[in-house]
């Protein structure tokens, strides 16, 4: 039998809650999970370790998320992209999103969603699909 290899998921946000919540979600769905509420601390973590999937939120209070999701594109290894918001992005946002590579989009107030959209980005489908 062969053992399926475990999707190592980073999450970033500012609010321990949000943290702590999607960090059990996602491991009682096999998951493994770091958090972090620092964008700076998740590109030192992306830069020291191997995360197949992005979980960030769109506000980081110490660092700007596109500027963040424009380092990000800089490291050498790719994690697929997962954003979160909590409110309805414009659609400047849209497209600056998917010119950073973010392969969802999600609204961080439906649990279930950002589950799913994290499960489904390995297949890496591009922001610009879910329209």
């Amino acid at each position: 039998m062969q053992s399926q290899k475990k999707v190592n998921v980073l999450i970033v946000d500012n609010d321990d809650q949000v943290l702590w919540k999607f960090q059990q979600l996602l491991e009682d769905a096999g998951f493994n999970t770091t958090a972090t509420w620092s964008g700076h601390e998740a590109l030192g973590l992306l830069r020291s370790g191997v995360f197949d999937v992005l979980l960030v939120d769109d506000y980081l209070p110490d660092l700007h998320s596109h500027d963040f999701l424009e380092q990000v594109n800089r490291l050498a290894i790719q994690p697929s992209i997962v954003v979160m918001h909590s409110a309805t992005p414009k659609s400047d946002d849209l497209r600056c999103y998917e010119s950073l590579g973010v392969a969802q989009l999600v609204d961080k107030r439906n649990p279930i969603s950002v589950c799913q959209a994290v499960s489904f980005c390995p297949a890496e489908q591009p922001l610009a699909s879910n329209r």
